[in-house]
């Protein structure tokens, strides 16, 4: 029995001792690095700024189930539908296509939904909650990755802030604003959810592990390599692309050197991920099996040629890393040297493919952050070795990068509500119509309303739209419905066919989008230059419809897609007169708005 006690005895005092440990360890930790935990509180503040002060500003008229500032994004209707138990995201706005292959990659947004179930946050509070935490856990991987990388802390305290809150002087046109003293309002990239904090915070944190597993040698952050660079196939399209590419490259490198056991490992990290991308390409092919994957591969901006892309950051990347990186630690070198050089291959891979994506995303997601991180690192590196007065410079010049950061995204960010703030104001009008759909629809039911309306039922209701331009993205929306579905948004606004050419023509900008989505802006630069002739064909298109009377086509189109309330905002749409209509019934009447059902 005294045997057992003493034998307990010890073991509590070993757990005590390894607790005051990991405690003391813990606290050192925050202690060495408090600047970048502050300036990553600081950043996490400023991105969530506008949805919080909305708040606080306007509180009373904010009661907490209101719309709040909104940035126009694709990814919020996404992580309300997670939200809703939908977490294969195959459809958010339509009733039909809830169980088509995803092409939206789920992880970031299901994350989001999972978070606001664990802390039982309402969708406002989901997006505030997001804005704060992802810009601050960014911040940290950026800091992580630059610090191992460089063993500088100021150059990891300068790049970390100067991505995040200091990326907007590195656009030609942004800068050029922000010298006059105006403001980019939409150009502060971080306030829009999901992307690009949680795919950045992946490819940090991936970058950040496997720096480790190859200067360390242990398989633990092998392991933990793998896993993240798996995951990256359902979470960012251009994350685990721009991976691949630099590991690759990173392999070529070791296999000119010999370097076997470097490339072995290497070589288990991309297979592990692949295993765990399986499923992915599973999904990939089944989605390649519907009719509309064509289309879909137009929209999301694809496009057949040959041509090389250089652009200016990224050659311009790769000849200051050949000219100035410091050479005297090889390992840190040639890893550099493979992230250097992965921009113009990611850029270029059509030479090969044939087929090219959207390059802005690997630009401004990859391309610019990594060549902000690379000058730091080299320029920092000048004074690294140095003493008295060039410690001092060093410092300065951290100091000033942090500081004209700050400035910028506070200006930036100051600038954006300013700009908005009216609008979520005006927004609030829509609130006790959201409310009544809530409490009287039931889940799933189908809503007709115009667009700025079914943008927000599909992200304050559980409910699905009849129609909404961001459904161009899923595989439920054929060529054919987007167009009888704007066709009959022209009809209620009584475009007859002697208008019809005239007010295509105008909205060619709004057909490209939303029938080919980023096609005519990757190919040839702009929206705008949809061909005439397709415009001419939507023109006879909707003059043919017309010989059916708009009761039946909106009866028919009522029945194929299951409408259950109709919704008639008789403020921003007075033409449309829908008390005409026999087979309406109006239900309810909130304020601008009237809501109709089937009789």
């Amino acid at each position: 029995m005294k045997i057992r006690k003493n034998i307990l005895g010890k073991r509590e005092l070993k757990e005590s001792q390894d607790l005051f440990k990991s405690y003391m360890i813990l606290t050192e930790t925050i202690k060495n690095h408090k600047w970048a935990i502050f300036l990553a509180v600081l950043a996490g503040i400023i991105v969530a700024s506008p949805q919080a002060y909305f708040r606080y500003d306007n509180q009373d008229l904010y009661q907490g189930q209101e719309i709040e500032i909104l940035r126009y994004s694709p990814w919020t209707p996404l992580v309300r539908e997670a939200s809703d138990g939908h977490f294969g995201l195959g459809s958010p706005f339509f009733k039909d296509g809830k169980d088509d292959p995803y092409l939206h990659q789920p992880v970031d947004t299901t994350t989001l939904a999972v978070l606001g179930k664990i802390f039982l946050l309402d969708l406002n509070n989901i997006l505030l909650f997001a804005r704060f935490l992802f810009p601050f856990l960014l911040f940290l991987a950026i800091y992580g990755f630059v610090i191992l990388f460089s063993k500088d802390k100021l150059a990891a305290l300068a790049s970390s802030s100067a991505v995040i809150l200091g990326s907007t002087l590195f656009g030609r046109q942004e800068l050029l604003q922000l010298l006059k003293g105006e403001s980019p309002v939409d150009a502060f990239p971080f306030f829009q959810i999901v992307v690009p904090s949680q795919p950045l915070l992946f490819f940090f944190s991936f970058l950040l592990v496997f720096w480790l597993f190859i200067e360390k040698k242990q398989y633990r952050y092998g392991i933990i390599s793998t896993a993240i660079l798996g995951l990256t196939f359902y979470e960012y399209f251009y994350n685990w692309t721009f991976l691949y590419a630099f590991a690759g490259v990173l392999g070529l490198i070791y296999l000119f050197q010999k370097k076997w056991l470097d490339l072995k490992r290497i070589a288990l990290v991309l297979l592990g991920g692949l295993l765990i991308a399986i499923p992915y390409f599973l999904n990939l092919y089944r989605a390649s099996l519907y009719p509309t994957y064509p289309d879909l591969e137009q929209r999301f901006g694809i496009i057949e040629t040959h041509a090389p892309l250089l652009g200016f950051v990224a050659p311009l990347l790769l000849i200051v890393f050949l000219l100035f990186f410091p050479r005297k630690y090889k390992e840190r070198y040639f890893f550099g040297l493979a992230l250097a050089i992965t921009p113009l291959i990611v850029l270029n891979q059509q030479l090969i493919t044939g087929r090219i994506m959207e390059p802005g995303h690997y630009h401004w997601r990859y391309n610019v952050p990594l060549a902000i991180i690379f000058l730091l690192v080299i320029f920092f590196a000048w004074f690294l070795a140095k003493k008295g007065k060039w410690a001092v410079i060093k410092k300065m010049l951290a100091t000033f990068i942090i500081g004209i950061s700050l400035y910028t995204a506070i200006f930036i960010q100051t600038a954006f509500y300013a700009d908005r703030e009216n609008e979520a104001i005006q927004q609030q009008r829509y609130g006790p119509l959201i409310e009544w759909l809530n409490q009287n629809a039931e889940k799933e039911e189908v809503v007709f309303a115009d667009g700025d309306l079914s943008y927000l039922v599909t992200i304050y209701t559980p409910l699905n739209v009849f129609y909404h331009p961001l459904a161009r993205y899923f595989l439920s929306a054929s060529r054919d419905r987007l167009l009888n579905d704007i066709f009959l948004y022209y009809r209620l606004d009584r475009v007859n066919k002697e208008e019809a050419e005239e007010v295509f023509f105008q909205d060619r900008v709004k057909f490209s989008a939303v029938i080919y989505g980023m096609y005519y802006q990757v190919l040839t630069g702009s929206y705008q230059n949809i061909p005439d002739e397709i415009i001419e064909e939507f023109v006879q298109r909707y003059q043919a419809s017309l010989s059916i009377p708009t009761d039946v086509f909106l009866d028919k189109l009522w029945d194929t897609y299951e409408v259950k309330y109709l919704v008639w905002d008789t403020k921003t749409e007075p033409q449309w007169q829908l008390d005409q209509y026999p087979f309406l019934k109006k239900t309810a009447e909130i304020g601008d708005f009237i809501i109709y059902q089937r009789n």
